[in-house]
Order: C-alpha cells, then sequence, then structure tokens
C-alpha cells in the first residue's frame, strides 16, 4: 500500500482538502529558531522553520564544513494540507551523520508523511534522501525500515538498503516489504497472525524467506506466535486460486 493510501482513505483526503486553508490559518505558522548538530567528522546539519506573511511554512536546510563554512543550502516549502508540520534532526542509522527529518500530513491513526535529508558522503551533495508515510522508522540488518499501520488489522514494514544511489527511497523503489496482519481467510478467531515477507520482481510481487532471524523480530507485532507464509506456501496458494477461476 503507498504511503498516502495507508494514510488516509479517500474520504479523509477530501476532508482535508476542504479544510486545509482554514486550518493553516488557524493554526498559523511558527518560526522555529535554528537547530544544529555535529557530526562525526565536526561538519554540521541544521535546519530552520521560517514563515512569510501569508502564513506558509519553509524549512531552511544548511550543510557546513567542520571549520563552519557554508556548503550548501535547501529551502524546502511545507505542503498545504500539512499545517502542523514540523522539522528536526536525528540519526536515524547511528552512523554519527545526522538526518533532516520533515514531517507533514497525518491521518487518523498513528501515519503521517514524512521526509529525510541528509548529505550524500559520496557525493557530498545535500540531498532529499527518503519520502514515506509512517508511524516509526528504525534500522534493521542495514535497511531503513518504516513502519505503519495499513488498516484495522494489520501494518507493513517497507525496507530500503543504504547505499549511495541518489534518486529518492520510496514505495516505488523499496526493497523489501513486510505485512504482519490478522488471518482474515481463517474461521478461527484465534488464528496466529500472518507474517509475511516480499519482493518485487518486475512487477509482481514475490514471496520470499526473511534475509536474516532479525527481521522475524516484527512479525510478533501481534504476539510470540505467528505463521511465517513460505515461498512454497505462496506459490501453491497461487496455482489453486488460478485454477479456480
Amino acid at each position: 500500500m503507498n504511503p498516502t493510501a495507508r494514510i488516509l482513505g479517500a474520504a479523509w483526503i477530501a476532508w482535508l482538502a476542504l479544510f486545509a486553508v482554514d486550518a493553516q490559518a488557524q493554526e498559523g505558522c511558527t518560526p522555529v529558531s535554528e537547530q544544529v548538530a555535529t557530526n562525526a567528522d565536526q561538519s554540521t546539519l541544521s535546519v530552520t522553520t521560517v514563515c512569510d506573511d501569508s502564513g506558509i511554512r519553509r524549512y531552511v536546510l544548511r550543510a557546513r564544513n567542520k571549520d563552519g563554512a557554508e556548503l550548501q543550502e535547501m529551502v524546502v516549502e511545507a505542503a498545504d494540507e500539512a499545517p502542523n508540520g514540523s522539522a528536526g534532526l536525528l540519526d536515524v542509522d547511528g552512523d554519527g551523520h545526522h538526518e533532516v527529518e520533515v514531517r507533514g500530513m497525518c491521518g487518523a491513526g498513528p501515519n503521517c508523511m514524512g521526509d529525510l535529508y541528509r548529505v550524500n558522503r559520496k557525493t557530498g551533495e545535500l540531498q532529499h534522501f527518503f519520502s514515506g508515510g509512517y508511524s516509526d522508522l528504525s534500522m534493521i540488518d542495514g535497511y531503513l525500515v518504516e513502519a505503519g499501520r495499513a488498516s484495522c488489522c494489520s501494518w507493513e514494514y517497507h525496507a530500503y538498503r543504504l547505499d549511495d544511489r541518489t534518486e529518492v527511497r520510496g514505495y516505488d523503489n523499496m526493497d523489501l516489504m513486510v505485512e504482519v496482519g490478522a488471518d482474515l481467510s481463517s474461521d478461527d478467531e484465534n488464528a496466529p497472525a500472518r507474517c509475511k515477507f516480499s519482493q518485487r520482481r518486475g512487477g509482481d510481487w514475490t514471496v520470499i524467506a526473511p534475509p536474516s532471524k532479525q527481521w522475524l523480530a516484527l512479525c510478533t507485532l501481534y504476539g510470540e506466535t505467528y505463521h511465517l507464509v513460505t515461498p512454497r506456501e505462496a506459490r501453491e496458494a497461487e496455482k489453486s486460486a488460478a485454477a479456480q477461476e
């Protein structure tokens, strides 16, 4: 499920579109002074929230070298439908080099739109690094993992390799998806949750085995007992469904 769909249904999107301007006018834009984080190499990354006369919020990102000289500046304008957005600094992968996180539109549940910006250590460029809709970010086995509620009874985890590619990481180029949720096909109301790992191959999603044991912790979201969907089980289910068509 793509980030926007995961955050809001069509009705919520229509509601926000109708009231976004009023909400922004009511909430206004509050400037926030420069927040600065020092990286492991003594360079710094900062973000400042500024407001123009119309109340539009902008985030000014600055990367400086260890001597304090400004290397790069980027201005990010907040979306109109996100009157309550904010920006802050974090080190999502714990490598001693920080990212700017910009949060935006939220749904009725825990998910909010979010973007990460950081200096690409290979190219030296300050870049838009990640865009998604999530409740939480974490690291597993060298992957950035966004966690988000997909429905009343299920969660999705989208995983992205942390490499030097310059494209913005997002739903369309995720490396791995994990789905954990109630077994809606079972008549047993106490059936264990289903946990499924998938990768996109061509235009289709293919069930795979977990890359390592570390990933199985995600399967315990609804309890220690769960059903791990295997590649063989998925193939047999596809064959059975095709035979019934």
